[in-house]
């Protein structure tokens, strides 16, 4: 495997990225479906008045354009129209084809752009002017949609769209992934860009999902999904959606789909595009702790070449990913203070991430002088962010200190803001644990069981889901039990998880469970599997053995005696 070239056309990035619903689209179709003249509806009277200055409803024109049946070939015209325009610099040529790109769609901030300098530079003040407030309108009309946040996505109706308005913005895009959602049928497009006075990159979410949707209107049960939609703009070259398909790739874990990953990231890697230039060197780590020594030095050598290119285009994802090898002692004990320093800088440019793992060296005093003021002002820094894990660890350290006696209202909504997230099964834990026992919030069985419930079916982490079910099938506060659900999850985790089949502890819970659903006969066969593997490891031991034997053979007893476990909630 090799890694991409140190130097690209970043230009490319652009190129490549631009045209989801033309190629992709018009092959599923649409070409012919909107090659008839179309009606004369509110999109041809809404541009006739904004041409002659009766309306200024500039920010009415995606929506009216995408209720055109030709809106897909029409984009085609425009795709074409500005390929051919970032090629061209005569003056004739560009009126031309801004006149085409209007034609196509008369919202195109890149055909207002060039309209306003070309009648500017010839003394056309009024009609420069009349381009000037087109773009400022419609460029304003997209910021007003949303705050570029994967909750709260700008509006457009192309990629090429939000490449024109960045740039407008003066932001340069340093790599570009789309997002496809085929249950949900929601496509949007992640740009990774910064401002051109900064260093660090932010990500950019934008919503295509209004144009996706108005293809599904037009082609009906023929519409592709997202996803295929995806494959076939990869197949043509795009490196956003080379980039999107060879993560979907990745994550089916196969070795044949890591190879075609490999592939199609490097393909984007080669075009520039600092995403597939991150998750390669991420692919080629992990691909690396499967390989012999010799192969394994080279794949680390090439995730680290691709690492130090995507650091060069502003990544701190990248700096974060390289801390890690430092820090894992790839490059010897000797470096691992310089993973540190890599952690500071990324967090220096506002990586979640990298805050939060910096907290936790300098919580613990690892490779770091111990200071945990410091730890808990990255970990604040992070929670603010909206981190999952940074929002549960600074929770939990005021659970650890004065009884929990500073945690406050700011403390509880960033819990609930992890456990909502759906990242983070332990803080979804933690929340049902509280709710469950009334501490620092109101008791609430009902949302308890709701948020232990969730934390078991987010995770295969054995102890997560062993303490959920002791919960549900011995809480002595009755309103917190269901031993049936309970049950239910122990015999999914006994029967996938050997490790777990071993585990004293789990087979007590597993025992308890049967007990509490009136399956005593089996509760006994089970409890007596826990009690021989904790003798047997009594007998592995020098200390007397497991300090847990004694209360195995006390819920024994109380099998054998028909009877069940209660507990406190742990």
């Amino acid at each position: 495997m090799q890694s991409s070239p140190s130097s690209v056309d970043r230009s490319a990035i652009f190129r490549n990225s631009v045209g989801l619903f033309t190629g992709a689209l018009l092959a599923y179709g649409c070409a012919t479906v909107g090659s008839g003249a179309p009606d004369v509806d509110r999109y041809d009277q809404l541009v006739a008045a904004l041409a002659d200055g009766s309306s200024d409803a500039w920010e009415a024109l995606p929506e009216a354009f995408l209720q055109r049946s030709d809106f897909a070939s029409r984009l085609a015209r425009l795709e074409e129209a500005q390929a051919e325009a970032r090629e061209r610099s005569d003056r004739e040529d560009l009126k031309r084809l801004t006149g085409d790109m209007l034609d196509a769609y008369y919202g195109d901030l890149r055909a207002h752009e060039i309209r306003q300098r070309l009648a500017y530079a010839v003394g056309e003040t009024e009609r420069g002017d009349f381009h000037r407030h087109a773009l400022t309108a419609l460029a304003s009309a997209i910021d007003a949609s949303g705050d570029g946040t994967a909750d709260n996505p700008w509006q457009v109706v192309s990629a090429t769209e939000a490449f024109v308005w960045l740039t407008g913005q003066r932001q340069e895009v340093a790599g570009a992934l789309y997002h496809g959602d085929d249950a949900e049928g929601t496509l949007a497009l992640v740009l990774k860009a910064r401002r051109r006075d900064q260093d660090a990159l932010r990500e950019l979410w934008f919503d295509l999902t209004p144009t996706y949707q108005a293809t599904r209107r037009v082609l009906g049960d023929d519409a592709p999904r997202p996803s295929e939609l995806i494959a076939a703009r990869a197949r043509d070259g795009d490196a956003a959606a080379q980039t999107a398909y060879a993560i979907r790739l990745w994550h089916r874990g196969t070795s044949e789909s890591a190879v075609q990953a490999v592939h199609w990231l490097q393909r984007a890697s080669a075009e520039g595009n600092v995403i597939a230039r991150e998750m390669l060197g991420v692919v080629y780590g992990v691909i690396a702790g499967s390989r012999s020594d010799e192969e394994s030095e080279q794949l680390i050598d090439a995730a680290v070449d691709q690492f130090l290119l995507a650091v060069g285009q502003g990544s701190s994802t990248a700096l974060y990913n390289l801390a890690q090898l430092y820090l894992s002692g790839h490059f010897g004990s000797e470096n691992q203070p310089a993973g540190v320093e890599l952690l500071r800088q990324a967090a220096d440019r506002d990586n979640l991430d990298a805050m939060v793992l910096l907290a936790r060296l300098r919580y613990n005093g690892q490779f770091v002088g111990k200071d945990r003021d410091a730890a808990v002002q990255l970990l604040e820094r992070a929670a603010e962010g909206g981190h999952a894990e940074g929002q549960l660890f600074y929770v939990r350290h005021l659970l650890s200190i004065d009884d929990g006696t500073d945690f406050d209202d700011r403390a509880l909504q960033w819990l609930r803001e992890a456990a909502t997230s759906g990242d983070s099964p332990q803080a979804q834990l933690l929340l049902g644990t509280l709710l469950a026992r009334g501490e620092h919030v109101a008791r609430d069985p009902e949302a308890a069981i709701e948020w232990l419930k969730s934390a078991a079916a987010s995770t295969t982490d054995a102890d997560t889901i062993n303490t959920v079910a002791w919960v549900l099938v011995v809480a002595e506060q009755r309103d917190l039990r269901d031993p049936e659900h309970g049950l239910a999850l122990m015999e999914a985790l006994m029967t996938r998880d050997r490790v777990a089949a071993m585990n004293a502890a789990y087979l007590d819970t597993w025992a308890a469970s049967h007990a509490a659903n009136g399956n005593f006969e089996r509760a006994v066969d089970i409890q007596r599997q826990a009690i021989a593997v904790a003798e047997a490891e009594a007998e592995r031991r020098d200390d007397g053995g497991p300090d847990y034997l004694p209360l195995l053979r006390e819920h024994l007893e109380l099998f054998s005696n028909g009877q069940t476990v209660t507990d406190d909630v742990p």
